[in-house]
């Protein structure tokens, strides 16, 4: 039990080595990226390394399976250099079963990834959303989720208007129950309009055999001169694009809203197809870690005793990115619609995994 503990900690000390420089590394490439693509838009030094403090954690959720593929063949070099691998297997300790820790200690880390990293890389996603349509004066995004719907917000010539639908259709230009809100410039409402169907057409919103209410001061009951209508037009500069590419996307949401946010994305009309994806690969993360550190060993300390580590390693290192690759492949694939989901989040890391206890046991004798 202590040589197994001792293999544990090894290989925890080479992931934490590696994470670092490889996070250290993402963190200068991002903020030089900053430096050197936002620097037309006036952003300074220090909001450079903002953004990219915020967009680090994201990157190093994404790079997981390879910083974990990486510590195992740290790990597994180090024993083969060291020679502790060939004295552990002539005292009886078999390479699966000195394996055991670090794959377990692995498949925690993925567990981790999903509890804690995935939630804090989201809100770190979010907010450098924010701040970069901060830094730079873009536009933001024009619509917002809840779970009564969504809404619209446009900006007009005298105030601004916001529009709430239940959902929409496939294309983004017609909204079901939708009601249109005018305020002025001070904030106030000035007027309201419902209907059952609103499109958008030519950069018009059209509501048809609604009912207009006009709200001012003056008018204390607006229900008593509220009129209905056939149709009405008025201007706006949002287009099908936008609403359908404007909830928030799957890096941003933590893995704990996700369900609900499928749901309500469901619920609104729109494809929830990258979400669901994105959940289940979070959910298929341990699985894909375990892989990797698998397949690494199994071609490193197969070869702990004949000298030719070098080629093992490249070996190794072609495998694990071919199946990082194939993940995300598979990922395109699937949000695209054209595999299941299932096959789309978990096939990758199951045939990864067996194929690399295939390949272990094949090279092993114990």
């Amino acid at each position: 039990m202590m040589l197994h503990l001792y293999f544990g900690r090894r290989f925890l000390h080479s992931f934490l080595k590696v994470s670092a420089i490889l996070a250290l590394l993402i963190f200068v490439i991002e903020w030089l990226e900053n430096i050197r693509g936002l620097s037309k838009y006036g952003v300074s030094f220090a909001e450079s390394l903002i953004l990219a403090a915020s967009r680090t954690p994201s990157f190093v959720l994404q790079t997981l399976p390879i910083i974990v593929m990486l510590s195992a063949l740290a790990f597994c070099v180090g024993l083969a250099r060291s020679n502790e691998f060939v004295i552990s297997r002539a005292v009886g300790v078999s390479a699966l079963s000195a394996m055991a820790f670090p794959a377990f200690y692995t498949f925690t880390l993925g567990l981790a990834a999903i509890l804690v990293l995935n939630p804090l890389a989201a809100t770190f996603s979010a907010k450098h959303t924010e701040l970069r349509a901060e830094y730079t004066g873009s536009k933001r995004s024009a619509v917002s989720f809840g779970e009564d719907g969504f809404w619209l917000r446009q900006k007009d010539e005298d105030g601004h208007t916001v529009i709430h639908a239940q959902n929409t259709n496939r294309r983004g230009t017609s909204l079901r129950a939708a009601t249109a809100l005018k305020f002025n410039e001070e904030g106030a409402v000035i007027s309201r309009l419902f209907s059952n169907t609103a499109i958008l057409n030519k950069g018009q919103w059209i509501f048809t055999n609604g009912k207009y209410w006009h709200i001012d001061r003056s008018t204390p009951n607006p229900e008593k001169t509220a009129e209905t209508f056939e149709i009405k037009r008025f201007d706006t500069d949002i287009t099908p694009e936008q609403i359908l590419e404007g909830y928030p996307k799957p890096n941003t949401v933590p893995i704990w809203d996700m369900p609900q946010m499928i749901r309500t994305i469901q619920a609104a009309g729109f494809s929830s197809l990258p979400h669901m994806i994105h959940f289940n690969i979070e959910l298929a993360r341990p699985l894909m870690l375990v892989a990797m550190i698998v397949l690494g060993a199994a071609f490193t300390l197969q070869n702990a005793r004949l000298g030719n580590l070098g080629v093992s390693v490249f070996l190794a290192l072609v495998c694990g990115f071919a199946l990082y690759f194939l993940q995300n492949l598979a990922m395109t694939l699937g949000e695209a619609g054209e595999i299941p989901v299932f096959a789309a989040a978990w096939a990758p890391p199951l045939s990864g995994l067996l194929l690399a206890l295939g390949m272990f046991l094949k090279f092993e004798d114990g």
